[in-house]
């Protein structure tokens, strides 16, 4: 400090008073500038954690718009709720379990970092989905309201029987029911919110059901449909011989396969073309097919019930110019077919009406952990049948008190109009078993539900199979196309930015 500044702050300190006065107001001044400092920190600290407890909450998520649809603003949590749908639904279908099983899809890994296509991820597959969905529910949501249809006490029995579900998952993990719905759509979550949801999605599924079930037309109709598409419809009897062109396989000293060389494979062609016209040759002659693929080192097939999926043989058996006894051969890249040509018809297989109960572990006395035998269950079952009284509605009352499907446990096991297909291939084979009659009882298991399953065959319908399949194909397709045409009445706009805390 120079002596000029030195003599200007001593003056001052003396003006002030003794130097010892002088030193306590410096300090005071020193410490109110700290205080003031700290204070201002401390304010700042305090807003910070405010707007965390805040977004940490959820609110300022809920006041964000991810999607307007036709003027109407969809919010985050809500936008998050069809995300998490169109997720799990695909998931439970049986495209999700071929591609989580395949390893196309990893649920332990992210959506964004996984490829659905070459240009769109699964986390923007899904985001798609959800925004498709979000129109069609609004859209329906309106029509129904419109046309007076609202939610009756059956539908919101179902939606209660909804969120005691959603409380019993939460219960099971220790959650809340609230904080469970955070873990499962986002913080910004709210039960108000998921309900709406849901009851928004009731009501839509309950508009497009309303629809499904007016559709109806009349024989005629459904005979033209057939028509136009016989291969899917009708059966086929045929036999035929498959004569491998595939060269034998070599390997050289160490084990290893050896690859074909292409003249090699166009000479194992060759030969195998040269044995299909030898057993075609001597099959018009008389002979016989399973015979002369015994004696040709070829395998024989006969099928008096083939279904139609595009491929060389089935084009040549399912062409329309085929006649009882025509006789040919197929050409594929690695083979040649030697085919005989028996008879054509749609399927007539008829529906069947059948009650049943099913037995479960559930049914048993199971220690902790333990799971049931095939053979524990099949004597529950036959238990319970013992104790039948004999007459039909004796086995309806046994049903609405042992069985275990909740799809008939309260119409006394009851499945009417079943088409051939719609059961699992046990039940569905029992029910097809020549010399089937009303009144058979039986037991069978099947390890795709897990259960017995104890029989009562009421009888069979009058539907024929290709009559039920044209309708319900038609009815589909009639559905899929009001569904798009609702869909597309409405247009949205999407908020990418907070699109992205979605998933």
């Amino acid at each position: 400090m120079s002596a000029s500044r030195e003599k200007k702050k001593r003056q001052e300190l003396l003006a002030n008073g003794d130097p010892k006065t002088a030193r306590e107001a410096e300090q005071r001044a020193a410490e109110k500038k700290a205080n003031l400092l700290y204070g201002a920190i401390a304010v700042v600290f305090v807003v910070v954690a405010v707007a965390l407890v805040i977004y940490n909450s959820g609110i300022v998520q809920r006041s964000q718009t991810a999607v307007v649809i036709d003027g109407q603003k969809h919010n985050l949590p809500e936008t998050s709720y069809y995300y998490q749908y169109a997720y799990q639904s695909f998931l439970n279908s049986q495209n999700g379990y071929l591609y989580t099983a395949l390893g196309w899809l990893d649920t332990n890994k992210s959506l964004k970092e996984q490829s659905y296509s070459d240009d769109q991820s699964w986390d923007e597959y899904f985001k798609e989905e959800a925004v498709r969905n979000m129109r069609f529910v609004q859209s329906a949501v309106k029509s129904a309201k419109d046309e007076g249809m609202s939610l009756d006490e059956e539908d919101l029995k179902s939606f209660d029987e909804a969120v005691a579900t959603r409380k019993s998952e939460a219960a099971s993990y220790g959650y809340s029911y609230k904080s469970y719905l955070n873990l499962m759509y986002g913080s910004s979550m709210t039960t108000s919110i998921f309900e709406s949801c849901l009851k928004d999605q009731l009501l839509a599924s309950k508009y497009a059901s309303a629809h499904y079930d007016s559709l109806s037309y009349t024989d005629q109709q459904i005979a033209d449909y057939y028509e136009e598409n016989k291969n899917t419809y009708d059966l086929v009897d045929c036999e035929y011989v498959n004569v491998s062109g595939t060269p034998l396989p070599k390997t050289d000293d160490d084990g290893n396969t050896i690859e074909a060389t292409d003249e090699e494979k166009e000479a194992a062609m060759a030969d195998a073309k040269t044995t299909a016209e030898a057993i075609l040759a001597a099959v018009e002659d008389g002979g016989n097919l399973e015979v002369l693929a015994d004696q040709n080192d070829a395998v024989y097939t006969a099928n008096d019930a083939l279904t139609y999926s595009s491929s060389e043989l089935n084009d040549w058996l399912f062409d329309s110019a085929r006649k009882s006894g025509d006789a040919g051969i197929v050409e594929t890249d690695s083979n040649y077919y030697v085919a005989v040509f028996n008879d054509r018809q749609r399927d007539e297989t008829l529906d069947y009406n059948v009650r049943h109960i099913l037995v479960t572990k559930d049914s048993l006395e199971l220690g902790e952990g333990e799971e049931a035998t095939e053979e524990q269950l099949r004597a529950k079952a036959q238990e319970i049948l013992d104790t039948w009284g004999g007459s039909e509605e004796d086995f309806a009352a046994l049903a609405n008190e042992h069985s275990k499907d909740p799809g008939s446990n309260t119409n006394g096991g009851l499945y009417e109009n079943v088409a051939k297909n719609r059961m699992v291939s046990e039940f569905e084979n029992w029910c097809y078993e020549d010399g089937r009659k009303p009144g058979d009882t039986g037991i069978v298991y099947s390890s795709s539900t897990s259960g017995a399953h104890i029989m009562y065959f009421v009888g069979y319908g009058d539907t024929q199979y290709w009559h039920y399949a044209c309708e319900n194909a038609m009815k589909n397709k009639d559905q899929s196309d009001w569904e798009t045409a609702l869909t597309d009445s409405v247009t949205a706009e999407v908020n990418e930015s907070v699109m992205k805390k979605i998933g």
